[in-house]
Parts: structure tokens; C-alpha cells; sequence
């Protein structure tokens, strides 16, 4: 077990992997994803091979505006796939969706072409090589979405401390460590 690892804490398997609520397990690292879009965190972790120079803003300005592009289809895509786990976990099929009867594969389909609005191959069942249902999530994939929410709002508090200077907040980062990650390795 790695002791410098964030995610260290998070796999120990009971009663649900770290101990923590199922919305709770990603908060952590998805909070921090956020410091890497950020420009004086990019600064400190890039570096050119020869000269040792960081990122040009530039780049880092463009980098960071790419950070939401495809978000609608991506978001979507998940929002349809907690919706089929919900669904599939709520009883055996067929399956009642909009007034009709699906199979599984079916209404994967009918759900991700709904949502998203975009066609599915129909050749295709990618819930077939889609973890979550199976390791312990039933019907809880939907969770991601609230620890996002959850994620976010830890990051704001890093964002109002940083104001113009730098979310690189010692103190700010010890109380995180210590009120979130720290309890959650126990």
C-alpha cells in the first residue's frame, strides 16, 4: 500500500471500498483534477526537456479553454448509462422505458439515442465491457455525477482562499488533507 498514494485510502473493501458513502469515493481525486487546468500549477509541473522552461501561457491559456470541449456529448453519454443502471438494477426485464418494452440491449439503445440524441451502432452493446454494474455500483453510477457536485464545491474553497494570488494554499491543503483524506484512510 502506497503511502504516497491519494487513493491509497480508497480500497480497502469494507463496507464500501475506504469506508466512505459510494457518492463520497471520487470526490477526492476529482477534486484535485481541478488544480491541473490551473496556470501556476501548470507552471510548477511543466517542464521543457532541454531548457527546463515551463509551459508558455499561451499554451497553458489554451489548454485550459479545452478543458470542456465535447462536455455536452460526454456528460450526456453518462447521464444515459446512470440512467440504464438505475433502470437495469430496479428489477428483471423487459424493461418499461417511455411507455415501451426493451430487452437489455435494447434499451441501452433506446436510453443512450434518447438522451443523447445522437445514433448508437446498433451492432454494438458496450454495457458488456462496462465494470461499474458488475463491482459493487448497482445502480449507483449516478453517484458520479454528485461527487462532482461535491468535488466542486471543495475546490471553491481553494479558489476563495487563492483569489488572485494562488489556490496553492498551504494551510488550506493541510486542513483538506487532514479533515478529508486523513479520516477516510481509517
Amino acid at each position: 500500500r502506497s503511502k504516497h498514494s491519494v487513493h491509497s485510502w480508497a480500497w480497502s473493501a469494507a463496507p464500501w471500498p475506504g469506508g466512505v458513502e459510494q457518492d463520497f469515493l471520487e470526490v477526492p481525486s476529482m477534486m484535485l483534477e481541478n488544480f491541473v487546468w490551473r496556470k501556476e500549477v501548470l507552471r510548477r509541473l511543466s517542464r521543457h526537456v532541454r531548457d527546463g522552461s515551463a509551459l508558455p501561457d499561451a499554451t497553458i491559456e489554451a489548454l485550459a479553454e479545452s478543458r470542456h470541449v465535447m462536455e455536452g456529448i460526454a456528460r450526456s453519454r453518462y447521464l444515459a448509462l446512470a440512467l440504464y443502471d438505475l433502470k437495469v438494477h430496479s428489477g428483471t426485464g423487459p424493461y418499461d422505458y417511455r411507455g415501451r418494452e426493451y430487452d437489455a440491449v435494447a434499451l441501452y439503445h433506446a436510453m443512450m439515442t434518447d438522451i443523447s440524441g445522437l445514433p448508437t451502432d446498433p451492432d454494438a452493446f458496450p454495457v458488456t465491457s462496462w465494470f461499474h454494474p458488475m463491482m459493487g455500483y448497482d445502480a449507483g453510477y449516478y453517484g458520479y455525477i454528485w461527487s462532482e457536485t461535491l468535488a466542486a464545491d471543495l475546490f471553491a474553497e481553494f479558489e476563495k482562499k487563492g483569489g488572485d494570488v494562488s489556490i496553492l494554499d498551504a494551510e488550506l491543503g493541510a486542513k483538506y488533507r487532514d479533515t478529508v483524506l486523513s479520516p477516510c484512510a481509517t
